[in-house]
């Protein structure tokens, strides 16, 4: 999930990892269920390229299973250098320039390759799952899932899936016109005892003993009754997380609320407006299969922000409401 102060395109790839065992037929939703589990259980270490709108990114992902936990490292390759060091849910992400590291707690679970979470068959309730050709990539055969929606309220799907391990390779989001909007993929790949365990350790260990840390985002991820709630939540789609988080800018906590489909996920802002302000009239924009829509609830404001098409982002943000 991208977030609304700081919509950081590399953070979106943190991901998680099978060991190779035999390939599961032709049942799709077999297929599906072992791209979620490898995606938490293979180790592997790869560059991944991430391409939505005008935009381009480019990190380097390092992930360990090991005694049943996840160890994972990602270097953003473009622009000022940072790094998110994550033991299972726990993250450590470092910001060289500002001599800064963050302490955060991941609040959902898709992010490249895990770009599929929950039980698989919650997701065929509102996607039709199928499975499509067997392509090369990097030198491997791996085999496409392909996830079209039942309705107008979430984007299609298309996941290429490692035949030895079930690692997804590749992922796109298409438009209702079958246009890629969005596009995951790695550009070199290494998996197994290829890996070493040094390699998921901090860049920056032993080297920040003079930096700052702030704790607050991993403070805030706390469980909270924000007392607003979405009237209108389109099928299928289950909160995840509602907390209050302080964004920069912002004297007072703004409250999130998280909801995903188990493959498409949104996050719900509300932040009351300050004495003798305006609302702001709705507004709405879109990149990639990011949409975004402002819009005034009561004497507060109201933003969604998340991997769906934009009807479905207005239809949330008109029907955020007090809880009853």
């Amino acid at each position: 999930m991208r977030g609304l102060a700081a919509t950081l395109p590399w953070l979106a790839l943190a991901g998680a990892a099978l060991p190779a065992v035999a390939a599961p037929g032709n049942d799709p939703l077999a297929w599906l269920q072992r791209a979620a589990d490898s995606a938490r259980t293979t180790t592997f270490a790869g560059t991944v390229v991430h391409m939505t709108g005008e935009r381009t990114s480019t990190s380097r992902i390092t992930h360990i299973f090991l005694s049943g936990s996840e160890h994972e490292k990602i270097e953003s390759l473009d622009g000022p250098r940072r790094e998110i060091v994550r033991h299972n849910e726990d993250l450590q992400c470092y910001y060289p320039d500002a001599k800064t590291v963050r302490l955060d707690r991941r609040v959902t679970a898709r992010f490249f390759p895990a770009v599929v979470a929950g039980p698989v068959a919650s997701i065929a309730e509102n996607y039709t799952v199928k499975l499509g050709e067997v392509e090369r990539v990097l030198g491997q055969d791996c085999r496409w899932i392909h996830l079209d929606p039942r309705d107008a309220l979430r984007y299609a799907q298309r996941l290429c899936a490692e035949l030895g391990s079930g690692l997804v390779m590749r992922a796109r989001t298409l438009s209702r016109k079958g246009q890629v909007i969005e596009q995951f993929t790695f550009t070199d790949l290494r998996m197994g005892p290829h890996v070493s365990r040094g390699e998921v350790k901090s860049t920056f260990y032993g080297q920040s003993k003079d930096w700052r840390t702030d704790t607050q985002p991993r403070d805030e991820v706390k469980e909270v009754d924000t007392g607003w709630t979405v009237t209108a939540l389109p099928p299928g789609f289950r909160k995840v997380k509602e907390m209050a988080r302080r964004m920069p800018g912002r004297d007072k906590p703004v409250s999130q609320i998280v909801y995903t489909d188990g493959v498409a996920s949104f996050s719900v802002f509300v932040e009351p407006v300050a004495a003798g302000a305006r609302v702001a009239e709705s507004t709405q924009t879109e990149e990639g299969d990011l949409s975004v829509f402002v819009g005034p609830v009561g004497e507060s404001q109201v933003t969604v922000l998340g991997e769906v098409p934009p009807a479905t982002a207005q239809q949330v943000g008109r029907s955020v409401a007090r809880r009853p």
